[in-house]
C-alpha cells in the first residue's frame, strides 16, 4: 500500500513539472515573438523619422547631412555627429528637425554613410538573436532598392537607403 501511494505522488509530481515546463516554454516563445515584433515596429518608426529629418535637411541645403564642422561626407558616422549645411548650419540631432531616436536594446547606434549617389542609415545586431530575427522580418517590408540585410561572422547589418 505504501509503495502504491508513493508512485501516485511521483506521477502527480511528474505531471506538475511537465505542465510547468510547458507553460514556461509557451511564455518564452510568446515573449520572444513579442520582442521581435516590438523591435521591428520601433526600427520602422525610427527609420521613417530619420528619413524625414534627412530629407528636410536635403531640401534646405540641397545636400545630405555632413560630418559636424568638417563638411565632409558621412562615412560610417553616428547620426548624432551630423549637421545640415544650410546658410546657418545646425546639428541633425537637436537642431530644427528634432532628436535622433535611440535604437532599441541590442542594436548599435544609427550610423550614416554617403558614397557617390548612395546615402544610407545602418544599424546592426548580433547574429542568431531576437534582434536578428526582427531584422529578418523587417527586411520583408522593403524592396532591395530601399534596404538590405547582410550577415557576417558575428552580426547582422541592416542598411536603409535614402538614395541609391
Amino acid at each position: 500500500m505504501q509503495r502504491s501511494a508513493f508512485t501516485q505522488i511521483e506521477i502527480a509530481l511528474s505531471v506538475f513539472l511537465a505542465g510547468l515546463m510547458g507553460a514556461l516554454t509557451y511564455y518564452y516563445i510568446n515573449l520572444s515573438s513579442l520582442n521581435r515584433s516590438q523591435y521591428k515596429s520601433a526600427l520602422q518608426s525610427h527609420f521613417n523619422l530619420i528619413e524625414s529629418m534627412v530629407f528636410q535637411c536635403k531640401s534646405l541645403s540641397e545636400q545630405f547631412p555632413k560630418e559636424l564642422d568638417s563638411s565632409t561626407n558621412a562615412s560610417n558616422t553616428l547620426l548624432t555627429e551630423l549637421e545640415c549645411n544650410t546658410s546657418i548650419p545646425y546639428s541633425l540631432n537637436g537642431g530644427r528637425n528634432g532628436f535622433i531616436p535611440l535604437p532599441p536594446t541590442g542594436f548599435t547606434p544609427y550610423k550614416a554613410t554617403e558614397s557617390g549617389s548612395i546615402f544610407f542609415i545602418a544599424t546592426s545586431a548580433d547574429n542568431n538573436s531576437t534582434q536578428d530575427d526582427a531584422l529578418k522580418n523587417l527586411i520583408l517590408n522593403y524592396t532591395p532598392q530601399q534596404a538590405s540585410l547582410e550577415h557576417n561572422a558575428t552580426s547582422a547589418i541592416f542598411k536603409f537607403y535614402l538614395s541609391r
